[in-house]
């Protein structure tokens, strides 16, 4: 069966989503840099024309009203982030899907060319990781289920990939190129040109 492309995500609302950058650049702004990547990552993922479903948390599928509106739409389900990802992964494959990658939306340098290397990287490979320069991933993608990937990791910790590389030592795996999430407010520094429209945007509301 063709491959499938999760998307995990949060509901665009105002005070519950990236908590770790809301604590420098406050709730308003914060939601705005949030459905900014959002807006980013559902263009890519129309470009893509992978078959492509969302599961989401902290809110109800109304929620996103303007996102993702042709999506299939899951809640997430599991006390972790690991047991999410789990469950999500072991109901895609149910579903006969030969190849799953998936991904959230937190990756202002998501492209075309990302899911591409990906995909062709599930032909010569079982896993693919897509590095995170916080020392966690930005992708994951399974040709088969390995329910080692999901337990015994400090999730939003330093360690994430590396302790994943250990648990899959003696797996086929492919690496992409390292980016960087969105986190922090450091990270968030990294683009100059999404700062200069989120400022441009406040100062105009308050003129």
């Amino acid at each position: 069966m063709e491959p499938l492309l999760i998307v995990f995500a949060k509901a665009p609302l105002l005070g519950k989503v990236k908590s770790r950058l809301a604590a420098d650049l406050g709730n308003e702004k914060t939601l705005w840099v949030y459905r900014q990547l959002v807006s980013k990552t559902e263009h890519v993922l129309k470009q893509s024309k992978l078959k492509t479903v969302l599961f989401y948390t902290g809110g109800t599928p109304e929620d996103f009203d303007c996102y993702f509106k042709t999506l299939k739409k899951i809640p997430q389900s599991g006390a972790d982030l690991g047991e999410r990802m789990s469950a999500a992964f072991q109901w895609g494959f149910a579903q006969g899907h030969s190849k799953i990658i998936a991904l959230g939306t937190d990756l202002w340098d998501l492209d075309q060319a990302t899911l591409n290397d990906a995909l062709h990287a599930l032909d010569r490979a079982d896993v693919v990781l897509g590095p995170a320069k916080d020392g966690g991933y930005y992708l994951l993608g399974l040709k088969k289920f390995y329910p080692e990937v999901f337990l015994n990791k400090q999730w939003g910790g330093p360690n994430v990939l590396h302790d994943t590389l250990n648990d899959l030592e003696d797996k086929p795996i492919a690496l992409l190129k390292e980016k960087s999430d969105i986190d922090f407010y450091k990270d968030l520094s990294l683009y100059p040109e999404l700062m200069d429209r989120m400022n441009a945007y406040f100062d105009e509301r308050k003129n």
